[in-house]
């Protein structure tokens, strides 16, 4: 047993002359003289490697930090770069450097929230010198439009016992405005038109949608939404009456003597159509959070649409592999209920995204539900059909062909299944739109 203590404060000792060794190998001047060099070289995974070191055992100073953080920037990794700059600037405040590059590293990474807020604390040199003191109030503008098309045309319609047209192309537009009020809360408006032709009715749908989003302090997010939606739909029935003409003087229900012709008859065809128009609304609200590579977000999203109110909680996770947004991949998942809980429904959105060159980008997705449509997207997208999406394909690619110009197509294989006659269709959806930053 005596042997045992022996040998245990022997390791401790040696334990604590190694760290007294690393430490007595390294000094405040051979750490700043070291990082400074390997600043200089542009030996950035060294300097990487060496800063993390030299701050694990005790030096850490507003130089180590920002040389750090510029070595993960020069390695385009904005997501952990980002939290070198703010650690250098807890050292100074009102570094100019660091706040440039903290600004960067948000911007780099779609962040454009926190990137206006950061500018808040930007002095009149700084605001002036990356432009952000002659930035306009308006960050975007975009015009889109499309159509979706069934992948056949014609189904047997049992009601008229035969094939029919049952779903015209559908035609969609859209403008969209993102705008910012003091730097601190944007805001998006859009107002959408959607029509459609089918065999039993003509919709017209009329949509009004408004998120306002502020970043706070820690990278949370914090957004929220409004959407109505009126919704107009023309049904026109025809319906045929056959009726006999008899003779003056013959009883109705007489048939006409053996070898006479048949009784004349006369035919009214008659059209009916009738128009029903609805107010729907939908509300939203999300809270989201940036923590190094990863991105955590929740919501809740209530809808009362064609009479019917869902209830809608969703998550969402995404990972910028490369510390960028290069590559990312991500999901979301939804679970809803359309009867207080007594039945929950799930579906689930994983995707990946792709910016193989600075100027174009893709988004790959897929989505699948398990029963009832879902609003998606924090309210923005309003699946308010009959017919159930069960799944669906989607492909949106963008092209930036100048620093205010922006082009982008999104293609969509959905699967579709028909509630009243019990048969799966798909529509193949196709949107383009234009995206300009005055």
């Amino acid at each position: 047993m005596n042997y045992f203590k022996i040998y245990i404060a022997l390791l401790f000792f040696f334990i604590s002359m190694n760290h007294a060794v690393g430490q007595d190998s390294l000094n405040s001047a051979t750490v700043e003289q070291k990082s400074y060099q390997l600043y200089k070289d542009k030996n950035w995974s060294e300097l990487i490697t060496f800063g993390n070191k030299a701050i694990r055992i005790g030096f850490d100073y507003y130089y180590l930090q920002l040389r750090i953080g510029i070595a993960y920037f020069e390695r385009k990794n904005y997501s952990l770069a980002e939290a070198y700059f703010r650690n250098a600037l807890a050292f100074n405040t009102e570094d100019e450097l660091s706040l440039e590059y903290l600004y960067y590293c948000y911007l780099y990474n779609g962040r454009n929230e926190d990137a206006r807020l950061l500018s808040k604390t930007f002095n009149p040199s700084l605001a002036d010198k990356i432009g952000t003191s002659q930035k306009s109030a308006v960050d975007f503008i975009i015009i889109e439009g499309g159509t979706k098309i069934t992948d056949s045309s014609t189904y047997y319609n049992k009601i008229q016992n035969g094939k029919t047209n049952y779903f015209n192309p559908a035609t969609y537009i859209q403008v969209g405005l993102n705008h910012h009020v003091k730097n601190r809360v944007s805001f998006f408006h859009a107002v959408t038109y959607f029509g459609q032709e089918t065999s039993i009715n003509k919709v017209k749908q009329y949509q009004y949608f408004l998120k306002a989003s502020i970043p706070i302090k820690r990278n949370f997010l914090i957004s929220s939404s409004f959407h109505y939606v009126k919704i107009n739909v023309a049904s026109e029935f025809t319906t045929t009456k056959v009726d006999t003409l008899y003779p003056p003087g013959v009883p109705p229900g007489s048939q006409p003597p053996p070898g006479a012709p048949p009784f004349k008859t006369e035919t009214t065809t008659t059209s009916n159509t009738t128009n029903s128009a609805t107010d729907n609304f939908v509300g939203s609200i999300n809270v989201q959070k940036t923590l190094k590579k990863f991105v955590f977000g929740i919501g809740t999203t209530v809808s009362s649409l064609n009479k019917v109110t869902q209830y809608n909680h969703n998550g969402f996770l995404a990972y910028y592999l490369l510390g960028n947004s290069k590559l990312v991949l991500g999901c979301l998942g939804y679970i809803h209920t359309t009867n207080n809980y007594k039945t929950t429904n799930a579906a689930i959105n994983p995707f990946v995204y792709i910016q193989p060159v600075n100027k174009l980008s893709l988004k790959l997705s897929y989505y699948y539900n398990s029963k009832n449509n879902v609003v998606e997207e924090n309210g923005y997208l309003v699946n308010n059909s009959p017919d159930i999406t069960t799944s669906k394909y989607s492909a949106l690619i963008n092209l930036n062909i100048s620093k205010q110009v922006g082009l982008y197509a999104l293609y969509q294989l959905e699967n579709k299944f028909e509630g009243v006659q019990s048969f799966n269709y798909r529509y193949n959806v196709i949107v383009a739109g234009i995206k300009v930053i005055p």
